[in-house]
Formats: C-alpha cells, structure tokens, sequence
C-alpha cells in the first residue's frame, strides 16, 4: 500500500471518521428544517447558499467528531497499549504530537465552521467541545456520567445551526438513541468500570432529567404550547417510530449473532447511520419533501461510503470496527 494512502488510513483510524456520518446528518436536520420554517427567517443560517451550509455544517461536526476522538486516543494511550496494541498510536504509526496537532487542528475548523451560524452557534459549539473533552478526561471512567454527557453533546452540536429551535423531539429522540447505543456497546464491549445496577437507575434518571428539560424547552418556545411544529398532527410521529422499529430490527439482525467487541463496533455503525433515516423519517412526516430526499441520499451515500471503506480497510491492523 502506498505510504501516502497508509497515513490516510491511519489518520482515519484515528479519528474513527466512518462515524461522523451520523453526526453530519443531525446538523443537516435542523438546518434544512430551520430553513424550510420561515418562523427562523431572520437567523445566520438563512443567509447562505444552502449547498454552503451544508458544507459548513458538515465541517463543523467532522471537526468537533475528530477532535473527540483523536483526543480519546491520545487520552488512553496507555490503557491502548495493553489491550488494543493495534491502535495507531500504541501501534506506532502515528507520533503523539502528530495527534495533538490533528486534535487541535480538527477543533479549530470546528469553532471557525460555527462562526456563520452566529455568537448564539459558536457558543454552542464551544459548549460541544467542552462537554467531549469533560468526557474523554472524566466522564468516560463513570459509565452513569459519561453516556448522559455523550448524548448532551450531540444535542449541543445538534443545535449550532438554530439555538432558537422550538421543534425539539428530533433532538429528543437522538439524545435518547445516543443513551440506548452508548449503554449497549459500554455491556458488549466489556469496558471497565462495569455498568452496575445503581449505575443504570442513574442513568434512567439522568434520561428522565434531560428528557423533560429538553421538551420543556420545547413546550416552552412553541407558540401553540406543545412539542409538534405549529399545525402540526400526531400522524407525523408515525414515520420516525417505524423508523425506531426498523433499527431495532436491523440492530437484532446484524448485531444478535455476534459478540464482544466486533458487536459493539457493529452497533455504533449502524446506530450511526440511522441518525439520518430519522431525518429523512421526520421530513416525510412534516411533508418536506426536498430535505427528505436531500437526507435519504446523504444516508445512502454515508452506508455506501462506509461500506467502500470497509473494504479498503478489512485486512488493516486494528480495523475490525469495519467489518460487516
């Protein structure tokens, strides 16, 4: 293989970027929805192009996504190089300083995306790579505290385009996607500290908590008082709960005959992906119909992406989170 596709491939490994997919897809949500509302009209995020957008948005969460994990890796090193020696950087293949550079360099594009979505975005996102590295220092060792802080930070990078959002049960239902994919591959990763039972009623507790701040804030901000966009009908719900079955579905398919770790990495691949058939799951629902085929060929181009990767990737050292 070419030394150059080689650092490619170790950069990638690094930074986990089959992943990001999902988190591209939250962004793309609320600013194709934020546009299509003319209740937002006036925000940053109706002010460019749509194509621009897109591509900032995308920006902004490869950015803090990689930063997040370079730094994970970095943060782990030691603990890599006795049970997963072939992490790039146990591994060798890539220095610690060129890691740091790739942290630092992953967060700056990510603050600078934020920038055209205005203070109230750039805040958000400031707030985003706050919460990541509060996880990866802290948060991760106390299983309870970590997987309630991961979904926050998708929520918080969930919102950089519209902080103004009242249509908040997209943003619920990610956070609580996040919790259920998080707790399931901490149990079949095996990952230390062991998920107790007092461990599990803190985080039922922490969803409880968050789950009625995050549609409080909703009720709150919706001039008809309730959680569904104005004139909306709880038909809409129907689509993006056949899309909750679906997953689960497919998550009892692909991930029930395996076990351990290449279980876990199957799930947080596929629970990724789905972050966009919610998308396109909502849209239909509201009868958007350009977002929701702009969302369905961004799925189909992320599984199609990570699949081309995989193949690429299957007989690399440490890559047995592409297999399928």
């Amino acid at each position: 293989m070419p030394r150059l596709a080689a650092k490619l491939l170790t950069a990638f490994q690094l930074t986990r970027l089959s992943l990001v997919f999902g988190a591209i897809a939250d962004v793309w949500f609320v600013v194709l929805f934020t546009r299509g509302n003319p209740r937002y009209a006036s925000l940053p995020v109706n002010d460019i192009p749509l194509v621009v957008d897109l591509l900032v948005a995308a920006v902004l969460s490869i950015g803090l996504f990689a930063f997040a994990t370079t730094l994970n890796d970095l943060l782990d090193v030691r603990h890599d190089t006795a049970f997963s020696p072939d992490r790039p950087l146990p591994a060798g293949r890539i220095r610690a300083g060129q890691a740091v550079v790739i942290a630092i360099g992953a967060l700056l594009a990510a603050v600078a995306a934020a920038i055209p979505f205005g203070t109230g975005g750039l805040v958000l996102a400031v707030i985003a790579a706050t919460a990541a590295l509060f996880y990866n220092a802290a948060g991760k060792h106390l299983p309870a505290v970590g997987v309630i802080v991961a979904g926050l930070v998708h929520v918080t990078h969930m919102l950089v385009p519209n902080h103004q959002l009242a249509f908040l049960l997209p943003v619920w239902l990610v956070f609580s996607h996040v919790l259920v994919i998080s707790i399931l591959g901490h149990v079949l990763d095996g990952k230390r500290p062991r998920l107790t039972s007092l461990g599990v009623i803190g985080i039922l507790l922490g969803w409880i908590f968050w789950s009625a701040v995050i549609l409080g804030i909703a009720v709150n901000r919706d001039t008809d008082g309730g959680v569904l966009p104005d004139g909306g009908t709880g038909t809409l719900l129907i689509w993006p709960v056949l899309a909750i079955v679906a997953f689960a579905a497919l998550a009892w398919r692909k991930v029930g005959p395996v076990r351990g770790t290449l279980a876990a990495e199957k799930l947080r691949r596929y629970g990724a992906m789905w972050h966009g058939v919610y998308g396109a799951a909502w849209f239909v629902g509201l009868g958007m119909w350009q977002a929701a085929l702009i969302m369905t060929f961004f799925t189909f181009f992320g599984i199609a992406t990570m699949t081309l990767l995989k193949e690429f990737t299957a007989t690399e050292p440490g890559m047995i989170g592409y297999r399928v």
